[in-house]
């Protein structure tokens, strides 16, 4: 930092480091920040691009700053810009047991899924795991180690806002209402969803999108609906051929309506 003369002067600064004052930081070098001297040495050092903040530190990209990212051509880890990193006493286990409550918590979603066998293997399929003729066990065993691994891609399913709607797209997949073409999820010739998975989900969280998203569910679920390819708002969408709403289903939508 470049102090003014008012910082320079000022009594209640004990330390000054030079501007070109080597500091030499090493494997166990530790500061204590109770400590004046260390703190200004803290306040120097701890944006270096050589120091992570932790030991699992990672860039703007998701690399970890130590580690790296492997470099699929080449099969060997790509090591990362930072050559050491701050060891907080305490943090790393804090962070563990957090990492222990979350996977415990995970797992008590998979043993205690109300819908059970039916419902794990539901949550499998979500993960893109088809695993129908399989035996409980087998897709239980499936659920916990994706818990091991990813306890709150687990806790998300169970909890998450958008699971009913991955239902849906998964349903939707299985009975190619919703198909791929050039790389992309598509439904009917030429309604493009998305290139991946999130991508349709956030597709289909979109307001503007909801008349289409009725199509969809309707086609997915025709028992559900005594007529299909109707529009959520008894009115024309484009691209679709207009056909008569059921009167029941009319009714139920201006109930709704009323209410908001």
């Amino acid at each position: 930092m470049i102090l003014s003369d008012e910082e320079r002067n000022d009594p209640n600064r004990k330390y000054f480091l030079e501007e070109n004052k080597p500091i030499i930081i090493e494997d166990g070098y530790t500061l204590d920040l109770s400590k004046v001297r260390d703190q200004y040495i803290w306040e120097a050092i701890k944006n270096c691009e050589l120091i992570a903040p932790d030991r699992y530190a990672k860039d703007e990209n998701g690399n970890n700053l130590i580690d790296g990212t492997m470099d699929w051509k080449s099969k060997r880890p790509r090591y990362g810009i930072a050559e050491l990193y701050v060891d907080k006493p305490g943090v790393e286990t804090a962070n563990k047991i957090s990492r222990k409550k979350k996977i415990h918590k995970a797992s008590e979603y998979i043993f205690t899924d109300e819908r059970g066998a039916e419902g794990r293997l539901l949550k499998a399929r979500l993960l893109g795991k088809n695993m129908k003729n399989m035996p409980d066990a087998d897709v239980e065993d499936y659920l916990l180690q994706v818990a091991e691994k990813n306890p709150d891609k687990i806790i998300n399913l169970y909890t998450g806002s958008d699971t009913s709607l991955r239902i849906l797209f998964v349903d939707a997949r299985d009975k190619k209402v919703i198909m791929i073409k050039n790389k992309l999820y598509v439904y009917g010739d030429d309604v493009v969803l998305g290139a991946t998975d999130d991508a349709v989900i956030t597709w289909m969280k979109d307001p503007k999108h909801k008349k289409i998203l009725e199509l969809i569910r309707r086609d997915v679920y025709p028992d559900m609906y005594k007529n299909e390819d109707l529009d959520l708002d008894g009115e024309a969408i484009e691209g679709v051929e207009e056909k008569e709403v059921d009167p029941v289903i009319e009714k139920a939508i201006k109930a709704n309506k009323s209410k908001k």
